[in-house]
């Protein structure tokens, strides 16, 4: 049996603004987790276990590069 994969808050909190955006299987196949994790993790959100905070900027894709640098 495999060993299940442990996600942090912010992770979830940024897998279900882009399942908002986008939809739930589509940002499941870029995020790379099942849609019934992230299927789940929108539920919570729902339910109020999850708080997705008052922004509403996307996460982004795993395969784009962070862009944390300052602007000059």
């Amino acid at each position: 049996m495999a060993t299940p994969k442990h996600y942090d808050a912010d992770y979830k909190v940024q897998a279900v603004k882009l399942a908002k955006e986008i939809g739930g299987a589509k940002a499941a196949k870029e995020l790379g987790i099942s849609r019934n994790t992230l299927y789940t993790w929108m539920k919570r959100e729902q339910e109020g276990q999850i708080d997705l905070g008052q922004g509403t900027r996307s996460p982004e894709k795993r395969h784009e590069p962070s862009r944390t640098g300052s602007k000059t």
